[in-house]
């Protein structure tokens, strides 16, 4: 009697034990994803006009059922006990043994039904959320990404398109990948002009069973960025569907024929998600501002940059000036040798010649425009059915260049007869879709560094959104193609967890007013935060203006700094080169 009571007693302990753990220690995946805020950055200001919690409606539904299965449980547990306890005080009573035995089967057989109940809720809300199972349905991503050394941020990997989380994005779409480091083409591009194994592209839901495998790829001439264009156009014309982007561990550096991810030893180095909607990208990108505007007169010192509408494909608008005649800095006819530098989310074009005039005071070297000329900049469209290599300046679905702004792309001035669109004397009616402006140069080298205007959020806020965005406002236009995030970069965001794991990168507003005033805003995008973590951005010395004048870390704001506190942490002056993170 004793064994037989003491082998009952192991049993109901055991489905005690079982039961608690499961029902007392379980709880859903629910990470939020970082998806791309619909609403413009003002969803919290929206919320707390009308009311409405923060809170991610699936993440309340889920509590509420994950507190329904605990509190089921918790019955499942007591029926338990009771029956043990019957049993085990039956003295051999054979109506309470049996009745105990109908009790523990009936609380088994509803176990069993509760524990099948919560492995469905948990595999649904996994695939909503994101969690760990797998990645996200076609609800939204699954946040996953940045594995090791490969995250956004501090990584191999400088950017990419489309970003991450990253909604709305046309059918036709290319995908781009830039690195910091040249990457050996053979890694990427098969001998077919293919992608090979060490990229997968496929739907997020389905998994890489239905990758694509019809994917035309292009590579710079520096061997840095790799545009992947899929022969068929990606997702459905009646649903939106997730796509996932998988980076593996044999992509290999050219310098060394060593994995571009470093020791990584798992099979995928880095992965992003981006949603893909029902239409087709079918207008032309055109130029929304340019620095220097037409007809004024600059410090030889400036950038020349180009800020387009949308993402251009980099390989057909960056490179050496000496051998792309897609863009064009001249004076008197003849080429400026130098370079284009394609940056801000592919976005942003800048000219930077060869010619070296001196130094900022930061000591870095700073180039020059031919000092009392005119300078002209010419930006060509493409064919309208482009092929690679391009013949003019493109877009991530091939449409070509749309100079006049009119909507429709006509193609480059040589097929259709047009003269280029003159911003110094515009005429849309009469003009084509070739690109042109000229200004004028003094003998003068402007020498004063930028300052931070405003930031958001301010010092030490307290309770910040996970989805907030962190800014800085300069009071002067910045040289883009100097802003990279990560350590080696000119801008960090510095998390108290030290999660390697976190993605961040930038995103930049550059304004030009009437009256040729401009300025930038930096813009930290990021996964969602973490709750009760502190983060701090870092804006370094490296940062440059559209002088090249190099960014001094206690300038702007009202940090009183001097020779022995040149730094500027939460608004007080240090003479550390890098700041603590507050608690």
């Amino acid at each position: 009697m004793y064994k037989t009571n003491r082998f009952k007693l192991k049993i109901v302990a055991f489905i005690i034990v079982v039961a608690s753990a499961i029902f007392l220690l379980s709880n859903f995946a629910l990470a939020q994803s970082a998806a791309v805020d619909p609403f413009g950055g003002k969803k919290t200001e929206i919320e707390n006009n009308i009311g409405l919690s923060a809170e991610d409606p699936r993440i309340i539904v889920a509590r509420v059922i994950n507190v329904a299965f605990g509190f089921l449980g918790i019955i499942a547990v007591g029926l338990t006990i009771y029956a043990g306890w019957l049993w085990m005080s039956s003295e051999g009573n054979p109506e309470k043994i049996d009745e105990a035995k109908k009790i523990l089967k009936n609380a088994i057989i509803g176990l069993l039904i509760i524990l099948s109940s919560w492995a469905i809720a948990t595999f649904i809300f996994n695939k909503l959320m994101g969690g760990p199972s797998g990645p996200g349905g076609g609800g939204g991503p699954d946040g996953s990404g940045g594995y090791g050394i490969a995250a956004l941020g501090n990584g191999i990997i400088q950017s990419h398109y489309p970003a991450r989380d990253a909604i709305e994005i046309p059918r036709n779409t290319k995908i781009v990948v830039t690195f910091r480091e040249a990457i050996t083409p053979a890694s990427i591009i098969n001998a077919n002009g293919k992608i090979t194994d060490n990229i997968v592209i496929y739907p997020t839901v389905a998994g890489v069973a239905r990758k694509e495998t019809d994917v035309i790829a292009n590579v710079s001439a520096d061997h840095k960025t790799f545009v992947f264009k899929p022969v068929k156009y990606l997702g459905s014309p009646s649903e939106k569907i997730w796509y996932s982007v998988a980076l593996k561990p044999g992509i290999t550096r050219e310098d060394n024929g060593k994995s571009a991810f470093g020791s990584f030893a798992g099979e995928i180095a880095y992965t992003w998600n981006f949603e893909v909607s029902t239409f087709l990208d079918l207008t032309p990108p055109n130029v929304e501002s340019i620095i220097p505007m037409a007809s004024s007169i600059q410090p030889r010192n400036v950038v020349i940059q180009i800020n387009f509408s949308e993402a251009v494909d980099p390989t057909s608008a960056s490179g050496e000036a000496s051998t792309t005649d897609n863009l064009i800095v001249s004076t008197g006819g003849a080429k400026i040798i130098g370079n284009f530098y394609i940056t801000n989310q592919y976005k942003t074009v800048e000219f930077l010649t060869d010619d070296a005039c001196g130094t900022n005071s930061c000591g870095n070297t700073i180039y020059c425009l031919p000092a009392l000329k005119v300078i002209n900049t010419f930006i060509r469209a493409a064919s309208t059915t482009p092929l690679f290599p391009y013949n003019g300046v493109v877009d991530m679905a091939d449409n070509s260049f749309d100079g006049n702004k009119n909507g429709v792309a006509q193609g480059p001035g040589s097929a259709t007869g047009l003269p280029p669109y003159n911003v110094n004397q515009p005429d849309p009616a009469t003009q084509g879709d070739d690109y042109t402006w000229t200004f004028n140069t003094s003998d003068k080298i402007l020498i004063s560094p930028p300052t931070i205007s405003q930031i958001k959020p301010d010092y030490n806020t307290q309770g910040v959104a996970l989805n907030d965005i962190p800014e800085a406002s300069f009071d002067r236009a910045l040289m883009n193609s100097s802003l990279a995030q990560g350590d080696t970069g000119s801008v960090q965001l510095f998390t108290k967890s030290n999660d390697p794991n976190f993605n961040y990168w930038l995103s930049n507003i550059n304004s030009v007013s009437l009256d040729g005033t401009s300025s930038t805003t930096v813009r930290l995008m990021h996964d969602v935060f973490k709750e009760n973590d502190s983060y701090a951005p870092n804006f370094k010395s490296e940062i440059k203006d559209i002088y090249q004048n190099c960014y001094k870390p206690c300038g702007g704001l009202s940090c009183a700094v001097n020779p022995g506190n040149p730094s500027c942490c939460q608004g007080v002056a240090t003479p550390a080169e890098s700041c603590t993170l507050p608690n």
